[in-house]
């Protein structure tokens, strides 16, 4: 069986994946599972949430997704994310001016969250056709929130623009390509600019002790994120596609690729279930933050579907990204 690009479909990661994880220990409270972002461990002073993430959907960005894209992960826990392990693999022929663009964003994004890159590794290899990064985040807490806790009867909240990640990539890695398709050169300015936006740190935590669940949809995008949400915490999830908000210089460059905005990566945007009368106290914390905020939708009891967005239905964890595909 020939694989496709992107993640593991949900029924090859169940038996090929998750069923092989070595030793079971006890400290491990959270492990790997469809849907959850990060392992939780138990430690003497709290939570240790430890998440790894590859950066390969990327060029231009990729030191800048490397750190904010696994810390969103932590984030999410409700931990505040705090050291990185960096491993960066760079094809042949690489220069030096590639490294400086990538380790300069990784320390730039760093500082702003105020995270240390605690260790890594570096190396040119013939192992990759363009630069990989895959990182580690931690961070420590005394509690933390899951992805399986979302409830019947909760609200869910979502931050920001579906699909803004993709265009912001589309914005860097494909420019060019996007003007020849129609794309409009303020299209490309706006897109580019939300890459400033990919970090969901500061929202994750201010809605730690009042989310029943959150979760950071990268890929298959917010339609992914709210079926992994609802196969995690065992119910349904029924989305208002009306209250998705989706930016103009978004929709501009998903339509320009054939790239469905609700369906692919959407890093910066915080999926986030409450409970119905803690709802307006959440909305009250993002505005206070200056983060655009929509309830989009409710947890009803598990039916016959996982997500359902609109007329759209999704029964899997799992979502494509067209956007991998330009990579190829």
């Amino acid at each position: 069986m020939q694989l496709k690009i992107g993640k593991l479909p949900h029924d090859l990661l169940q038996s090929l994946v998750l069923s092989r994880v070595g030793a079971r220990r006890p400290e491990i409270v959270v492990g790997p599972a469809v849907g959850e972002d990060a392992a939780v461990v138990r430690v003497s002073d709290g939570y240790l949430v430890v998440h790894t993430d590859p950066i390969s959907g990327s060029v231009r960005l990729l030191g800048y997704l490397a750190v904010h894209v696994p810390s969103n992960d932590v984030a999410v826990r409700g931990v505040e994310p705090a050291w990185l392990s960096v491993a960066i693999f760079l094809p042949r022929g690489s220069g030096t001016a590639l490294v400086d663009e990538i380790t300069r964003q990784i320390d730039e994004a760093a500082r702003e969250l105020g995270v240390a890159v605690a260790g890594g590794h570096t190396e040119v290899t013939t192992a990759v056709a363009r630069p990989l990064a895959v990182v580690t985040a931690m961070g420590l807490g005394r509690r933390f929130v899951t992805t399986s806790g979302a409830r019947p009867g909760d609200l869910v909240i979502m931050t920001k623009s579906a699909g803004q990640e993709a265009a912001a990539i589309l914005a860097a890695d494909f420019s060019e390509e996007a003007l020849r398709r129609g794309v409009s050169e303020r299209a490309l300015e706006r897109a580019s600019a939300l890459a400033r936006s990919i970090s969901v740190v500061r929202e994750a935590l201010a809605l730690a002790d009042i989310a029943t669940s959150m979760h950071d949809p990268t890929e298959g995008g917010v339609a992914c994120g709210l079926a992994e949400i609802a196969y995690a915490s065992g119910v349904s999830i029924v989305a208002d596609p009306g209250r998705i908000f989706v930016s103009d210089e978004v929709r501009e460059l998903c339509e320009a690729f054939g790239i469905d905005p609700l369906e692919t990566l959407s890093s910066g945007v915080l999926l986030a279930t409450v409970p119905p009368e803690r709802a307006s106290e959440a909305g009250e914390r993002l505005g206070r933050l200056g983060v655009p905020y929509s309830v989009i939708g409710r947890v009803v009891p598990r039916g016959g579907f996982l997500a359902k967005i609109g007329e759209r239905v999704y029964d899997r964890p799992y979502v494509e990204d067209r956007l991998f595909s330009l990579f190829a």
